[in-house]
């Protein structure tokens, strides 16, 4: 007996369709990022990183 899908799931041609649609939209040229949310949570650990090893390099100093 075989599974009959949902009907509120899209078929398997609306979600290769979708694929394809998203396939074909490129980012900007030279843009490493496809989400922009992606982009915005990559800077934010880049500047707490940044931050911490400031931090920790000025608590080094004063403590030696």
């Amino acid at each position: 007996m075989a599974l009959k899908r949902p009907s509120f799931l899209p078929s398997l041609e609306q979600l290769e369709r979708q694929a394809q649609e998203r396939s074909s939209h490129r980012s900007r040229p030279g843009s490493m990022f496809d989400h922009p949310t992606a982009k915005a949570v990559f800077i934010a650990v880049l500047v707490v990183t940044v931050l911490a090893h400031l931090i920790g390099g000025i608590v080094f100093l004063v403590l030696d």
